[in-house]
C-alpha cells in the first residue's frame, strides 16, 4: 500500500522487493501467487485526480516530515473515522502548525477514499479463492494496509490475513494485535519461512507455523514457536509483472538486497533488534547473478537501490562486486554503510559501482567521543574522520546526519563537536559531503525507550501519532516517535540550535577557500593550509615528515608509530603536540591515536611525475 512519503522518486519508483521475494519464493514451491504494488500507483491517480493537491500537501508534509502529518494519517482517518471526527480540532492544530488546513487534509482525505476503493475493486477478482493475503508495511504504510485489510475482512471473513514489516514489530505488534479483529497473524521477523509455514498450517492445522503474533480461539495473544530464516544466498531473485507496474522500465529503480540485518544491532537509539533479522551477507556470485538477472530481462533496468543497513559486512565483497559492476554504466540511487569496516579502497570500490544519482549514507551522529559511547555505536570519532576524508579526496558522494540532541548531551559535548568540525571544515566543506543536522527521536523498541530511566529522559505516555486521535486505544503506534524531554531541556535546546546554525556555517563556505594539502618529496613534506581564504605553509622534515605521513591514510596509535619508527614516545608525542595546535592533526580523546589531516595534492603530485 501506498508510502507515507511518496512524492520522492525513491519511494514513487521502487517496486516492493518483499513483494517481489514472496511471489518467487512461493512460485517456485508450486503455490499460486499474485501482488500488487499499489504504492507505485498512488501518485498517479493523485495527479490524474487533483494534481494542485501533491505541491500544497504532500509537498509540504515532505518538508516537515513524514512522522509529523504524513500521508499514513490520512488513510489512519478513514481507518478511525470516528476517532477523527471527534479529533478535527487536533488536526487543525497540527496542519496550521505546517502551513495546512484541515480543507487540504479533506481533499486528500476524498482522493484517498477513492484510491484505495479503486484498488479494492482490482483486488476482488482474486479473493475467492485467496487463502492468505499479505501485508508488507515498513515505510509509514500501516494505516493504508490496516484499511484495505479491514475492507478484504469485510467482504470476505474467512480469508486469513498478516501483515509483516517495521511497522508493526516489536511491542507494538501486541497492541495492534489486541485493538484489531481483521488480523489474524502479524510477522514479527523475516516473511519467507512465516508465509510458507502459515501456508502449510491452512492446508493441514496439524503442522507448525513460525514467527507470528496471533489469537487463539479463546481471544487470547499468543507468539508462535520460532524458526530461522532460509540462507538469503538460496533465495530466489525477486520476481516483478513489470508491464503491471505504472513506471517505464528505464525510470524504475530495483531495491538489490546486499544483505539483511545489521551486524551490530547495539546503537541505544535504534530498535532493529527488536526486528529478528537475521544478519546476513549475500556473496559476490549471488550479488553478480542478480544484476545478470535483471539485465536479461531488460537493458531499460538500470537504475538500483542497495537495501541494507549495511551493505558492508564484507568489504571483500563489495571490492570484488565492484570490478564486476565498474563496465557496466548503472545507476545507483541509495545505500547504507556503517563507518568501522571502512577504508579507501573500500570507498573507491563503492565509486566504481557506476553513477551515483543520490549521496549514500554513513552512521556518523556525532563527533563527539562520549556520546558516540552513550550512543553504543562501536566506532571513534577518528574514525569517523577517517572515512570523511577517504571519501573527500576520492570524491564520493557521502551525508550524514548530526545529531543535534542526545541523551546525556551537554554544552561540553557540543564544544567537542565544534573542535572536530572547525578542525576538518576543509572535508565538510567538499562538494561530495552532505551533513543534514537531525533530531534524536524515541521510537518504540529503542534501548533508550526500554531504559529510559538510565537516560535522563521523561518521554509522554502517548506517541505522537496517537496523541493526535481522541480515545486512540494504543499508546504506540508504527515506528512513530514518543514526545520527550531531556533532564537538562534548557542546556540540549540550546546545543541544539548552535549545532544546527554551526552545520549552516559550514555550509555556506567555499572548498576553494577551506583546503590542507600536502606535496610530499624525498626531502620535505609541504603542507599548504587555507582557512576562509588565508593561506600558511607548513614544512616538515625528516622524522616530523615520516611520524605525519604514518597516518595520512589511516589513523594510528601513537606507541605502535613509535616503536615501528624508533622515534622515542616522548619525541613523537612532543611533535604531534606541535602539528595538533597547528591544526594539521586530529587526535583521539583518549591521547593514543591520530589521524593527518592534510589530503594528498593530487596536481602537485602529477605535475611531479611529468617533470
Amino acid at each position: 500500500m501506498p508510502y507515507a512519503r511518496f512524492i520522492s522518486k525513491w519511494f514513487a519508483n521502487v517496486p516492493n522487493i518483499n513483494l517481489g521475494i514472496m511471489q518467487s519464493f512461493l512460485t517456485e514451491k508450486g503455490k499460486s501467487v499474485k501482488t500488487f504494488h499499489f504504492h507505485l500507483e498512488f501518485l498517479p491517480f493523485v495527479q490524474k485526480y487533483n494534481p494542485r493537491i501533491i505541491d500544497k500537501f504532500v509537498g509540504q508534509t515532505e518538508q516537515f516530515g513524514v512522522e509529523y502529518m504524513g500521508l499514513d494519517y490520512v488513510f489512519a482517518s478513514l481507518l478511525f473515522e470516528d476517532k477523527y471526527l471527534k479529533s478535527k480540532d487536533l488536526f487543525r492544530e497540527r496542519l496550521e502548525s505546517i502551513g495546512l488546513t484541515l480543507t487540504d487534509f479533506e481533499e486528500m482525505r476524498e482522493i484517498t477514499m477513492a484510491f484505495t476503493e479503486s484498488a479494492f475493486l482490482r483486488l476482488l477478482p482474486y479473493l475467492r479463492n485467496t487463502k492468505l493475503v499479505g501485508f508488507s508495511s515498513s515505510h509509514y504504510q500501516l494505516s493504508s494496509s490496516l484499511l484495505m485489510c479491514s475492507k478484504i475482512k469485510n467482504i470476505y471473513p474467512d480469508v486469513l490475513t498478516i501483515a509483516g514489516g517495521k511497522d508493526c514489530s516489536g511491542a507494538f505488534s501486541h497492541d495492534i494485535m489486541k485493538c484489531t479483529d481483521f488480523l489474524d497473524f502479524i510477522g514479527i521477523s523475516e516473511c519467507e519461512v512465516t508465509v510458507e509455514s502459515l501456508l502449510e498450517h491452512i492446508n493441514d492445522n496439524t503442522k507448525d507455523f513460525y514467527n507470528v503474533i496471533y489469537k487463539d480461539r479463546d481471544g487470547e495473544i499468543k507468539r508462535s514457536l520460532s524458526k530461522p530464516n532460509v540462507s538469503i544466498n538460496s533465495l530466489p531473485f525477486p520476481e516483478y509483472n513489470f508491464e503491471d507496474l505504472p513506471v517505464r522500465p528505464e525510470e524504475i529503480i530495483l531495491p538489490i538486497e546486499f544483505g539483511r540485518g545489521c551486524p551490530w544491532k547495539r546503537c541505544t537509539f535504534c530498535p532493529d533488534e527488536s526486528y529478528n533479522i537475521l544478519c546476513q551477507a549475500k556473496s559476490a556470485e549471488r550479488i553478480k547473478g542478480e544484476f545478470e538477472y535483471y539485465q536479461a530481462i531488460s537493458k531499460d533496468l538500470r537504475n538500483f537501490f542497495i537495501l541494507d543497513s549495511d551493505a558492508l559486512k564484507d568489504p571483500k565483497i563489495i571490492i570484488e562486486t565492484s570490478r564486476y559492476l565498474e563496465p557496466k554504466n548503472l545507476n545507483f540511487i541509495y545505500a547504507e554503510f556503517r563507518a568501522e569496516r571502512m577504508d579507501k579502497e573500500v570507498l573507491g570500490s563503492i565509486m566504481r559501482f557506476g553513477n551515483w544519482v543520490s549521496n549514500f549514507q554513513i552512521g556518523i551522529e556525532t563527533f563527539s567521543d562520549r556520546i558516540l559511547e552513550v550512543m553504543n555505536k562501536g566506532v571513534t570519532v577518528l574514525k569517523n574522520v577517517e572515512v570523511l576524508k577517504a571519501a573527500a579526496e576520492l570524491g564520493v558522494p557521502v551525508q550524514f546526519n548530526l545529531f543535534t540532541c542526545f541523551p546525556k548531551m551537554t554544552g561540553e559535548d557540543m564544544k567537542e563537536n565544534f573542535r572536530v568540525m572547525d578542525s576538518i571544515t576543509h572535508i565538510l566543506t567538499s562538494k561530495n559531503i552532505l551533513v543534514y543536522p537531525g533530531e534524536f527521536y524515541l521510537p518504540t523498541d529503542c534501548p533508550v525507550f526500554l531504559n529510559i530511566e538510565n537516560y535522563g529522559l521523561k518521554k509522554h505516555s502517548d506517541n505522537i501519532f496517537s496523541l493526535i486521535f481522541e480515545d486512540f486505544g494504543m499508546q504506540s503506534y508504527s515506528n512513530y516517535p514518543y514526545p520527550y524531554q531531556f533532564d537538562n531541556d534548557d542546556e540540549q535546546f540550546q546545543v541544539s540550535g548552535l549545532i544546527r546554525k554551526k552545520v549552516e556555517e559550514i555550509k555556506s563556505k567555499s572548498p576553494a577557500d577551506n583546503y590542507m594539502d600536502y606535496s610530499n618529496s624525498l626531502n620535505a613534506l609541504q603542507i599548504e593550509v587555507c582557512r576562509d581564504g588565508r593561506r600558511s605553509t607548513h614544512t616538515l622534515n625528516s622524522k616530523e615528515k615520516d611520524l605525519y605521513i604514518s597516518a595520512v591514510e589511516k589513523a594510528q596509535e601513537i606507541q605502535k608509530i613509535s616503536e615501528k619508527s624508533g622515534i622515542p614516545l616522548d619525541t613523537a608525542s612532543h611533535m604531534l603536540n606541535d602539528l595538533e595546535q597547528k591544526g594539521l592533526i586530529l587526535v583521539s580523546s583518549d591521547r593514543k591515536s591520530f589521524l593527518s589531516l592534510a589530503m594528498e595534492n593530487k596536481k602537485e603530485t602529477q605535475s611531479q611525475k611529468d617533470r
